[in-house]
């Protein structure tokens, strides 16, 4: 019922019109004599054209009378140039109805005829105009509806896609730009790779749209590899780019929403608002109320981002002041742990400073004892010299010294002496016994050894130790600290910084 009313509105409403359009007018012809015109006294091609003249000047009513007295006309047995007319006029017809009236379902319709007419007729030239239409009404087709028989975007992707191949066949270059144009308008996931003809050099320069395109190819590239600031240097570039003579506030509608995206994209909500208002403006200024789904539905998303980007600083708001409120309990606890902290400290430095002083008393009485004990030597002057250069020799070798066997013994050997007089010299020359002198000797070489990054990087401490000769990991600490007042893990840490 709803449809038949629908029939009956539009009936009445072309009747009306003819009513007050086909007055007859008078015109002086030769001897003087009026002749009546009308629509239907025009010609097929008469009446296309002045159609599309109509069509231009944003006068739906007339510009659908026109093609509506074209298409009444058409009939199986007429020839093919009259057919080809009729369908131009279908055609033209839907265009009217999508828009001026926005009826989608009507232009459907007749969109779909003038489709299956030119298909059958064989009139390819003309194919992928209908094609490129058809996409296009499909593509803007996002309100809800009960006709089922309108097919999804998907087809409409493809119908572009197909007018594509027809107009690059054809070489109707004008035609190629509208159906890239309307396949990738907001359509950022598309798959350029198959559409690179887009840049051909074989297209005319002079082609209508052929810049503005290019830029939405070059735009959706930069987007797809996350070149956001790039893809809007493009769109922006497309707002001076507009060439179309067809309602090109179309194009800087479709641009504005691609700054948009752009901006959504990186998160800037406030300049992804200004956009989509600059279009709004745009769709207000000009009665364009087909894209008002868009526009819709990005405001709806952008609100939702914003809400949830209110929600996320409260919580991190919330964060924050639980953050502040530990760290200042922690504080707390830590000035008053450093405070026990450093009252140990001060109780264990003056214990340490007791036993330092015990320990040198005793490396006194040591001393004291190893002078008496080698008082009576029978070693002379000179051998003492030569004895002590000789050790020196062997105690810089690292080689020796890192060995796990090298003893007293093998060091009087390798000296050509004993251990009586080896063990008097290294007591004379450094005040320490041998296996203090051997330790000490150990670890600096293994101090050498780890900051020697090159070539000893990749052993850990411990290996390190066992490599230079010390049995035991508790012997190399004890060593280690001893003779750098320093753990070795402390030594890493304090050469990292005197390098940085």
């Amino acid at each position: 019922m709803a449809s038949n009313r629908h029939q009956l509105l539009t009936t009445l409403l072309l009747w009306l019109m003819a009513v007050t359009t086909l007055l007859p007018c008078a015109s002086a012809q030769g001897n003087g004599s009026d002749e009546s015109h009308s629509l239907t006294a025009m010609s097929s091609e008469q009446l296309l054209e002045q159609g599309r003249h109509h069509f231009e000047q944003r006068q739906p009513g007339k510009a659908l009378l026109c093609f509506t007295t074209i298409c009444e006309r058409y009939d199986e047995q007429m020839d093919s140039v009259s057919k080809q007319i009729c369908i131009r006029a279908m055609n033209n017809r839907a265009c009217v109805y999508k828009y001026y009236y926005y009826d989608y379902p009507q232009a459907y319709e007749y969109f779909t005829q003038a489709y299956e007419l030119c298909e059958r007729e064989g009139f390819d030239d003309f194919l992928p105009v209908i094609m490129v239409n058809l996409g296009d009404l499909l593509s803007d087709y996002n309100a809800t509806t009960d006709n089922h028989e309108l097919k999804p975007a998907a087809e409409a992707r493809q119908l572009f896609r197909q007018c594509m191949e027809r107009a690059v066949s054809n070489g109707n270059w004008e035609l190629m730009t509208t159906a890239f144009f309307n396949l990738s308008n907001q359509n950022y996931d598309l798959d350029l790779s198959q559409y690179d003809v887009i840049l051909s050099p074989d297209i005319p320069p002079s082609t209508p749209d052929l810049q503005y395109v290019r830029l939405q190819y070059e735009g959706i590239a930069r987007v797809q590899q996350g070149d956001y600031a790039g893809a809007r240097h493009c769109f922006m570039q497309q707002l001076a780019a507009v060439s179309t003579q067809w309602a090109p506030e179309r194009d800087t509608i479709a641009t504005y929403l691609s700054i948009a995206h752009t901006y959504e994209l990186e998160g800037d909500f406030d300049s992804t608002l200004k956009y989509l208002n600059l279009a709004q403006q745009k769709c207000d200024e000009h009665n364009i109320y087909d894209t008002a789904t868009v526009i819709g539905d990005m405001l709806s998303r952008l609100n939702a981002q914003m809400a949830l980007r209110q929600r996320y600083q409260q919580y991190a708001l919330l964060a924050g002041a639980i953050i502040l409120l530990l760290l200042v309990s922690l504080a707390a606890v830590l000035w008053y742990k450093n405070r026990q902290l450093t009252a140990r400290n001060r109780s264990l430095y003056e214990k340490n400073q007791q036993l330092l002083r015990a320990e040198e008393e005793e490396r006194q009485l040591r001393k004291a004892i190893e002078e008496e004990k080698y008082r009576h030597s029978n070693l002379s002057e000179e051998q003492r010299d030569d004895l002590t250069y000789r050790l020196q020799d062997v105690l810089s070798n690292a080689e020796l010294t890192c060995q796990q066997d090298f003893t007293l013994a093998r060091l009087a050997k390798l000296v050509d002496s004993n251990t009586t007089y080896v063990s008097q010299v290294i007591n004379e020359k450094y005040g320490a016994t041998f296996s203090t002198v051997l330790g000490s000797h150990r670890v600096h070489e293994a101090c050498r050894r780890m900051t020697d990054h090159e070539h000893y990087g990749n052993l850990t401490i411990e290996a390190i130790s066992a490599s230079v000769g010390f049995k035991s990991r508790t012997a190399f600490l004890n060593a280690f600290k001893r003779e750098t007042g320093l753990t070795p893990s402390e030594y890493l840490r304090q050469a990292a910084e005197q390098k940085a």
